[in-house]
């Protein structure tokens, strides 16, 4: 179980990435999403520092986690993928996604909270 947290902060890394990618295609339609970049930012602040071995890198990734499972959860269906999404896509394919995103977070936090570490 000593992997649970490297796999955690690779998942962190690339959920972080979408999160900014998100925020950018946000920020270029004229909204402000501060609580999309304080995901992204704390996604991969946390993804660098428990992977670099710091000290506190495995409670920051846990709390940026369980920020963006709130966030997804809470604001998935109105506010975090409005933009993104044009309007006459098909909900055959949004639907699964805005499900999906919130437990890919709670994944993460479940590998997060489940590390051990070895001395």
């Amino acid at each position: 179980m000593t992997w649970f947290g490297t796999v955690s902060a690779w998942g962190a890394a690339l959920v972080g990435a979408v999160f900014a990618f998100l925020a950018a295609v946000q920020f270029n339609a004229g909204v402000v999403p501060w609580l999309t970049m304080l995901a992204a930012a704390l996604l991969l602040m946390g993804a660098f520092r428990t992977l670099r071995k710091m000290s506190g890198g495995l409670r920051l990734l846990c709390g940026a986690w369980g920020f963006a499972a709130a966030f997804l959860f809470g604001a998935s269906r109105t506010m975090a993928l409005t933009v993104v999404v044009p309007e006459n896509a098909p909900d055959t394919i949004v639907a699964p996604l805005l499900m999906a995103a919130p437990f890919v977070a709670l994944a993460g936090l479940a590998l997060t909270v489940l590390h051990k570490e070895t001395k």
